[in-house]
């Protein structure tokens, strides 16, 4: 299915709503609610007739920061990857729309778990991810600013530290939950504060959009994922507690060749997977 175009007259004469007239076109578009509303507009006859989205937004995206090639179709010289990444960006905005799972607010975006536990985090469009729910509205103040500094495309651009980051209900020092096979009823040394660190898993930013609230929405291997996580962090801060106990050194560098640190790092994976198959909760008597 490729992403097709109708003009605003079409959604007139068909008894549609103008989109022009449900898009606030002099707002934040950047908005997580408002960006999806630019799809309900251009897919009110999909949503009517309970179809799969295939209507690309005449020229809205334009106003956000959406990678320039994607703002509008042009089939003749479209790549296949621009396609099928549009046809990403309408599954991941119909799946948001349809699912009572999901709830937006601003930049923010609540996900209830099917076992009860909600993940949020902030749409962070700019920088084709997400972060930490309640940062990106201070972030985009900072880049707005940059973006009004003389010459601003000279300056670097502000990294987002909250980037990849992923609320979560159970708070600081969780335990994971009965219902996670395998971990259930079990905690780590070391545990995540109350946000996880979850990275893209490839280019395509709808895609792995998709990707985080169907983790999300599963409510169990995120757990997993993050319980290994924490258990390889676990053997990494040993490590350099008994090799480093007052820092890293100046010549850090000088002390392992690559191979070498490299190897101490494969050492770490070995040792994290070895308590994971344990159960993850081997103590400091052990």
């Amino acid at each position: 299915m490729n992403p097709i175009h109708k003009t605003n007259e079409w959604f007139i004469e068909n008894g549609y709503t103008d989109p022009m007239e449900m898009i606030d076109h002099s707002g934040n578009l950047e908005l997580a609610d408002a960006f999806l509303n630019i799809f309900v507009a251009y897919n009110q006859h999909n949503i009517a007739e309970g179809k799969v989205w295939d209507t690309w937004p005449e020229w809205e995206l334009c106003l956000t920061s959406m990678k320039d090639d994607l703002h509008s179709v042009d089939k003749e010289n479209d790549s296949p990857e621009l396609l099928a990444e549009r046809e990403h960006w309408l599954a991941v905005m119909q799946f948001m729309h349809d699912s009572d799972t999901i709830s937006i607010e601003q930049y923010t975006i609540t996900i209830k778990g099917n076992f009860g536990n909600t993940f949020s985090f902030d749409f962070a469009l700019a920088h084709q991810g997400w972060g930490a729910p309640g940062t990106f509205a201070e972030h985009k103040k900072i880049l707005d600013a940059d973006g009004l500094k003389p010459k601003a495309w000279m300056w670097a651009p502000r990294q987002y530290e909250s980037k990849s980051q992923i609320g979560h209900s159970l708070g600081p020092f969780w335990v994971c939950p009965d219902h996670v096979p395998i971990h259930g009823g079990e905690s780590t040394i070391h545990t995540s504060d109350v946000t996880f660190c979850i990275d893209g898993m490839n280019e395509n930013y709808p895609s792995n959009l998709l990707s985080l609230i169907q983790l999300c929405i599963d409510d169990r291997h995120i757990w997993s994922m993050q319980f290994g996580s924490d258990v390889y962090e676990q053997v990494r801060i040993e490590w350099w507690e008994e090799h480093w106990p007052f820092g890293r050194p100046e010549d850090f560098n000088c002390q392992y060749s690559k191979e070498e640190f490299s190897s101490i790092k494969d050492g770490w994976k070995r040792e994290a997977n070895n308590r994971i198959e344990q159960g993850g909760n081997q103590n400091e008597e052990e």
